[in-house]
């Protein structure tokens, strides 16, 4: 355990969920951290924790024993058997809430990496990835938030399945997010209870082509691989300035792009000289429907959950 620590400090990546055509069970991780730092205090009780944060959605988030990160911790804890003490936790939020990169993935990753470090590391990979798409619901963020790349995942009952690749380092991501928050349940409702034969064909053949983009680092399947058809159409009436973005995007040069998770922020993958122009054009595109928006051009993570 690590009682005599002054800290047990710990960053977690950004995540765009989907990809496209891989509805809840495509994810990659992006080199956007989000830090936690554990002070302990062995005469405090948890989760008597004192929470300080920097960066973003600080007016959103809890401070007391509800807050995320703590419940991730408990939970940790728990499923190792072990206790936690009481302390200080300080977070650097570089993640933004409510706009489709993984903000509660990273937050429940945190906790349970946090935990699991006072601990002695008790729980594997894979266990704090089980544990963390329990509390998330589903693992298609979880699971590369956890173990860093482009990851295809399976919920097996209470346990995922995750397979992951490195992303070819000649590729960039755009992320084009908009000032406004689009949340996760509104997004799940637009969703139809049920799809056509055909459109189910279709994103078969398209996540097949998704795939083959990344195991073989070719960037000309992309295209086809981000045509979905399961949600994007029904989201993109959510996210002002959406389609214009991803249009955009393709006249700038980029592979291909589509909604970040549930949205609002829009992703394109490009070459690397492409980037810049890409993320100006993708800011036009929501500018053209008088949204404003900040661009961020990201590289992929390999790493996942991580000490620092």
């Amino acid at each position: 355990m690590r009682e005599n620590d002054r800290a047990c400090r710990v960053a977690v990546p950004a995540t765009t969920a989907n990809i496209g055509s891989g509805f809840d069970v495509l994810g990659l991780s992006l080199a956007l951290y989000n830090e936690a730092a554990f002070l302990p205090d062995t005469g405090r009780a948890f989760p008597d924790i004192e929470i300080t944060a920097e960066g973003e959605g600080l007016s959103e988030m809890s401070r007391g024993a509800d807050n995320i990160v703590i419940q991730a911790m408990a939970r940790t804890a728990a499923a190792a058997g072990k206790t936690l003490p009481g302390g200080r936790l300080h977070l650097v939020n570089r993640i933004p809430f409510a706009r489709g990169l993984g903000s509660s993935s990273a937050a429940i990753v945190c906790g349970a990496e946090l935990a699991n470090l006072y601990l002695g590391s008790p729980l594997t990979k894979e266990e704090l990835l089980d544990l963390a798409a329990q509390m998330e619901g589903h693992p298609d963020n979880a699971a590369p938030a956890v173990l860093g790349g482009f990851v295809i995942s399976m919920m097996d009952g209470d346990h995922v399945h995750g397979e992951k690749i490195s992303v070819s380092s000649d590729w960039q991501a755009v992320a084009a997010i908009p000032d406004f928050e689009l949340l996760t349940e509104k997004a799940r409702a637009a969703l139809p209870d049920g799809y056509s034969r055909a459109d189910a064909v279709h994103n078969v053949s398209a996540v097949s082509f998704l795939l083959a983009a990344f195991f073989q680092k070719n960037p000309a399947y992309l295209k086809l691989g981000l045509d979905d058809r399961l949600h994007v159409p029904y989201r993109l009436p959510l996210i002002p300035g959406g389609r214009e973005a991803m249009a955009r995007a393709a006249s700038a040069g980029a592979y291909g792009a589509t909604i970040s998770g549930s949205g609002p922020t829009m992703i394109a993958f490009t070459a690397r000289d492409r980037a810049e122009e890409v993320g100006e054009a993708m800011r036009q595109g929501f500018a053209a429907a008088g949204a404003g928006s900040r661009i961020e051009v990201l590289d992929f993570d390999d790493l996942g959950a991580h000490e620092i």
